[in-house]
């Protein structure tokens, strides 16, 4: 066995051995070999070992991602193509976070972007600050592919969604809106807070979300803009189907009916569980041991439960984690003090003096040893 590479033991009609060599067998058997299955081939030859290189098993079953030799990447076990797009839209491209870990849903949303004829639009929902937009990103970096984000509130007008008619240079010129943009040229829309957008901008998407759909221009003379095969749309959202339970928590959101709903394939998103975060904040903070991570986490941990149960009226995402984690090294100096001296402007100036109250309760307990749960 060569490092990094297997090599494909199909004895061909010839009595010949294939031979074919490469890190993961799993799409040349389905291509060259149609007699015999993956699973079959696994089970004659020594189970996994045999068709994906130990090196790349950790990229195949969790959460990074490699290059493999056809130039595509493997995320959670799911092959993604590399996307080429022209100079002008790389910077769209988002930047890649190493220490982002794809969490179960992940295969599904790639399958469900891959899906032929047609890709199946994907809306995360989940509470904030639990990774649904930074899945699209981390998943469109891996592949450079280009991808706009368009912030869902009730100041979002269907013109800055779809387009608008303005003046330049003594005469009218139509300027496309965010959606028509990403469909003419093959983006990725990511449209935050669904649940927040007005009832007109939803109308506009149930067409351009049917399966082949496109989008028609009014305004513009009717014009129809069809979908590049590279356009994809994808969205989120907190207080959505078996989340609505929490509109309370999240003021201002619109009920979307299940006719609308049925038009995406829709996921729940959780926090991380308490040991993948720990090793997250560890692995993105410098001179952040794993040790304390995991106390700063039980703290992270212990606000959520609240504000699921409405006890707080904020919450604890992983970015706000993290800040706290780069304070507390910076006031280091300060030791036993330095958790409160950096939630001073991590999370205490962000909330309410009732949350600040009953975060700083949460923090002495676990951090001083009065909490060991």
């Amino acid at each position: 066995m060569k490092k990094g590479k297997l090599t494909c033991q199909v004895i061909g009609k010839d009595g010949t051995v294939c031979g074919h060599e490469c890190g993961n067998l799993m799409h040349h058997i389905d291509e060259a070999h149609p007699e015999i299955t993956v699973e079959e081939y696994a089970e004659q030859h020594g189970g996994l070992d045999s068709i994906v290189h130990p090196d790349l098993q950790e990229a195949y079953l969790g959460d990074k991602a490699v290059i493999d030799e056809k130039g595509n990447v493997m995320i959670a076990g799911t092959e993604m193509a590399i996307r080429s797009c022209p100079d002008e839209l790389k910077r769209y491209i988002p930047k890649k976070n190493e220490h982002y870990v794809f969490q179960d849903f992940t295969k599904d949303v790639i399958l469900d972007t891959q899906s032929t004829p047609h890709p199946k639009p994907v809306f995360l929902i989940g509470h904030t600050g639990t990774g649904k937009t930074s899945c699209f990103f981390q998943l469109a970096a891996r592949i450079g592919q280009p991808l706009m984000r368009a912030n869902m509130n009730h100041q979002t007008t269907i013109a800055d969604f779809t387009g608008t008619w303005v003046v330049k240079g003594g005469s009218m010129e139509w300027v496309d809106g965010i959606l028509p943009y990403c469909m003419r040229h093959g983006l990725w829309l990511v449209i935050d807070e669904l649940d927040f957008a007005d009832a007109a901008i939803l109308s506009v998407l149930n067409s351009v979300l049917e399966p082949g759909g496109c989008l028609t221009l009014k305004e513009k003379g009717h014009e129809i803009v069809e979908p590049h095969k590279d356009f994809r749309i994808m969205a989120t959202a907190n207080a959505v189907g078996v989340m609505a339970e929490f509109r309370g928590l999240y003021q201002g959101t619109n009920i979307m009916n299940e006719a609308f709903l049925d038009r995406w394939k829709v996921y729940v998103v959780d926090y991380l569980d308490q040991k993948t975060e720990a090793k997250v904040v560890s692995g993105s903070v410098p001179r952040m041991t794993e040790k304390v991570a995991s106390e700063l986490v039980k703290v992270a941990t212990m606000v959520r439960k609240a504000f699921a149960e409405e006890t707080v009226a904020s919450t604890f995402s992983t970015r706000r984690l993290m800040d706290w984690a780069e304070m507390i090294v910076r006031h280091r100096d300060k030791k036993k003090h330095a958790p409160l001296k950096a939630a001073e402007s991590t999370i205490f100036s962000k909330v309410s003096r009732e949350d600040k109250m009953a975060i700083e309760g949460i923090i002495k307990r676990v951090l001083f040893g009065q909490e060991r749960s």
